[in-house]
């Protein structure tokens, strides 16, 4: 809602409540007024008829006694009744159905007339002035309408009424006034706000308020739209900087990326073919001059064969590698847990004499690609299988936990470990933590892992013990299958 009709309204509400309660106040401080002053008129005018009266009940003269007690009721628009009473009984009445008996009970204690209020059969109000008229039980009775007594203030409240109505008419009025002229100053600082506020050419739209405050507070603002200003053409040129810096980053990748093909198809074509060349030589010396060899000089042969069988395994594991980083993902729902049952029951067939005990428990489907995620499961499960088998009562477990991020997978064994000092090196291409002649191995395999892991949304971390075993947890970024 707007300002200054939130002003109006609230300002407006007060004075009319204002008004309304003195008015209210005034009227009925006026009515009661009233009220009190007839009754005292007519407590005087009792004590006269009163008097008049005494004679007329000593002389028992009833006639004249009614024609006078109707004639007081005919002269007066607020008489209900005037009756008089004596021992209680009805004796001069203007009652045309009896006179009740609560007044004939009531007697005033004193010879100062009484006042008391009571409400009729038809339900309408009465003032009773009771006044005795000798010692003896001889009482006279005037009541009074009360709403009679009431309608003589009509005119003075409908005036108090209208007087209130123009009242409240000017303090709308009034209200009306105050809100402009105290959001005369606001309109002025949001016009200015809002000219100000759009990042064009604020000398057009030069604001002058009249208030210092408002002018202070517009010029600040105007300072700090103009920073805003800038600070936007800062930023259009820092994007298009940013722009030109992707661009070229992009083409480095790119001419770098022409390396790493030209890279790999140097390393798969060209560095194969000497490699062959130098293992068939070495082996058509060891076939056609063995005998002509000493020992040392067939060792000296065996190691150049053995050396050019580690780098023909390093040259698969590098290209295998670079085709994990560069190749599509095509995800579709994998079992994890029949992958490691199929590892699994391969590793017992190569090695059947070895007594492993595999644990395997049912996790949900992940959406992967199943190739990669073959790799994964063959290298973690594999890793497993060859740092515990020194230990005879091999334990091998995949499983996952449920944690709020989704599922963790891991892959558990109680083989050789490794010290958590080194952790930061497992992932790393050529990073081995056991020598060559206790654990074979390129150290490619873990950096695969984690690339695959990591182009699939998740991470891989270790936990491990010398001597205790090793556990490989790893998410894959919640892809789970419905």
């Amino acid at each position: 809602m707007h300002l200054k009709k939130i002003i109006f309204i609230r300002t407006a509400g007060l004075l009319t409540v204002m008004i309304l309660l003195i008015s209210g106040f005034f009227m009925g401080f006026a009515l009661e007024r009233h009220r009190q002053l007839t009754l005292h008129t007519w407590k005087t005018r009792s004590e006269v008829l009163a008097g008049a009266m005494q004679r007329l009940i000593l002389w028992d003269d009833r006639v004249a006694l009614k024609a006078q007690l109707d004639s007081e009721l005919k002269m007066s628009t607020v008489l209900q009744y005037v009756f008089i009473a004596q021992n209680r009984q009805p004796y001069v009445s203007t009652f045309r159905k009896g006179v009740p008996v609560a007044l004939l009970e009531r007697v005033p204690p004193s010879e100062l007339p009484a006042v008391w209020e009571f409400q009729t059969t038809e339900g309408e109000v009465v003032y009773d002035i009771a006044k005795r008229l000798d010692e003896s039980d001889t009482v006279l009775h005037i009541g009074l309408k009360r709403r009679a007594v009431d309608a003589k203030m009509a005119s003075l409240l409908i005036s108090i009424g209208i007087v209130g109505g123009v009242t409240i008419v000017a303090g709308l009025g009034l209200a009306h006034v105050l809100a402009r002229r105290t959001t005369r100053e606001v309109d002025s600082l949001v016009n200015a706000l809002s000219a100000y506020g759009e990042l064009s050419d604020m000398s057009e739209n030069d604001i002058k308020p009249e208030s210092s405050e408002v002018a202070e507070l517009i010029s600040t603002f105007k300072a700090m739209s103009a920073e805003r200003r800038q600070a936007a053409l800062d930023l259009q040129q820092l994007n298009s900087q940013l722009e030109q810096r992707v661009e070229e980053r992009t083409e480095q990748l790119a001419v770098a990326n022409k390396e790493l093909d030209a890279f790999a198809y140097s390393v798969s074509h060209d560095l194969r073919a000497p490699l062959r060349g130098i293992d068939g030589f070495s082996l058509a010396l060891m076939e056609e001059f063995s005998d002509k060899l000493n020992d040392q000089g067939r060792d000296y042969l065996n190691r150049i064969r053995n050396g050019c069988l580690r780098m023909g395994t390093l040259i698969n594991e590098i290209l295998h590698l670079s085709r994990i980083t560069r190749c599509e993902i095509c995800r579709k729902p994998v079992n994890l847990s029949e992958l490691a049952r199929q590892i699994a029951e391969e590793h017992k067939q190569v090695e059947p004499q070895r007594a492993v005990e595999f644990t395997v428990a049912e996790v949900p489907p992940v959406l992967a690609d199943p190739t990669l995620m073959r790799s994964v499961m063959e290298n973690l499960i594999g890793n497993a299988w060859k740092y515990s088998r020194n230990n005879a009562a091999a334990r091998i477990e995949f499983g996952h936990m449920v944690t709020a991020h989704g599922p963790v997978f891991f892959v558990k064994d109680n083989g050789a470990g490794f010290n958590m000092e080194y952790a930061d090196k497992l992932f790393l291409p050529f990073q081995r933590l056991h020598r060559a002649d206790e654990f074979e191995g390129t150290g490619i395999g873990l950096a695969s892992v984690q690339r695959v892991v990591l182009r699939h949304g998740g991470k891989i971390w270790a936990e491990g013990e010398e001597g205790k075993g090793a556990v490989f947890y790893f998410t894959l970024g919640g892809q789970i299958s419905e």
